[in-house]
């Protein structure tokens, strides 16, 4: 008797998740309940209103909801282990901006290996970044900036919030040889007041969140951090041709899941995302607030991911 309760033990611990992950793996099937996608920055930016436009055509792709929850803070820690602590059933994916992946360098003890912790799952936009100051600095061009920085030590503050934000202030402050005071925001839309109360006095961030402050006269763009001049603006330069070619930051945006989560579900969620990215409501969206979409497949991320 004893043995045979040991057997049925046995059989009941081996063939549990054997039988739970051939559900999962049936693609037919999958999904029959809501996704989640958590958003590692507040709401009201413009990453946010990627994940969600993107997160709003792949619940038609799927014909299952698809919810976002943001879940900001540590450099994107706080939403990228909760993405590994869920189960690894396809239903929770990780929206992450480009430059999520050098958290683990950032973060001393973060515990995350990108490469290894997460499988990609595809592009789907872009964000382009500005060079943006209060309109009480008397600087005109990036050069300007630079010389009343060199001239005047600790006279400005920069407001940072994503590993984007803080790598460009690094890389200005470095190709420079000057230093700003570096202050720290849980987003872009929180540090913005700041920016235009004067508190800070430069920022970088997402065009899309600065230009219309600077149509109002609210603040002045200087630059852009894109690899040529942004229709929208074609009389400010890039900041290659303010004479600073080096400050660029990663600002696409992409899907990830938890690298446990079995491959046929992968392929299912890369394809069906593929899908949304491409439907034309989606290019017409992102135009107006001056996003670009930017699909590529899994492959080609991870491609990225390791050059980047």
């Amino acid at each position: 008797m004893r043995r045979l309760i040991l057997s049925i033990a046995v059989l009941t611990t081996l063939t549990g998740p054997i039988a739970a992950m051939a559900q999962a793996t049936n693609n037919a099937s999958f999904p029959t309940k809501p996704l989640r996608m958590l958003v590692p920055v507040p709401a009201g930016g413009p990453s946010d209103f990627i994940a969600r436009q993107v997160a709003q055509q792949l619940s038609t792709s799927l014909g299952q909801v698809v919810t976002v929850e943001n879940k900001p803070g540590a450099n994107g820690l706080v939403a990228a282990r909760e993405a590994l602590a869920a189960p690894a059933d396809g239903y929770t994916l990780l929206y992450a901006p480009g430059s999520m992946i050098a958290t683990p360098l950032l973060v001393k003890g973060s515990g995350l290996d990108w490469s290894q912790d997460f499988a990609p799952l595809g592009k789907v936009g872009r964000v382009p970044f500005a060079l943006a100051v209060h309109t009480g600095v008397a600087a005109q061009t990036v050069a300007d900036l630079v010389k009343q920085a060199r001239q005047q030590p600790g006279a400005f503050n920069v407001a940072t919030s994503t590993p984007s934000e803080v790598l460009a202030a690094s890389q200005f402050m470095k190709a420079a040889g000057i230093q700003i005071t570096r202050v720290p925001y849980k987003g872009g839309a929180q540090a913005l007041p700041d920016l235009l109360a004067g508190r800070v006095q430069i920022m970088f961030g997402p065009l899309s969140l600065l230009q219309p402050q600077a149509k109002s006269g609210a603040l002045r763009i200087l630059a852009t951090l894109t690899q040529e001049r942004h229709a929208a603006l074609p009389e400010v330069p890039t900041m290659a041709e303010a004479g600073l070619p080096g400050v660029e930051v990663p600002t696409w945006q992409g899907l990830y899941i938890a690298a446990k989560v079995p491959q046929p579900l992968r392929t299912r969620l890369a394809t069906d995302i593929a899908a949304a990215v491409a439907r034309p409501e989606m290019r017409a969206e992102f135009d107006r607030r001056m996003l670009v979409v930017e699909s590529a497949s899994a492959q080609d991320l991870a491609t990225t991911i390791t050059r980047e």
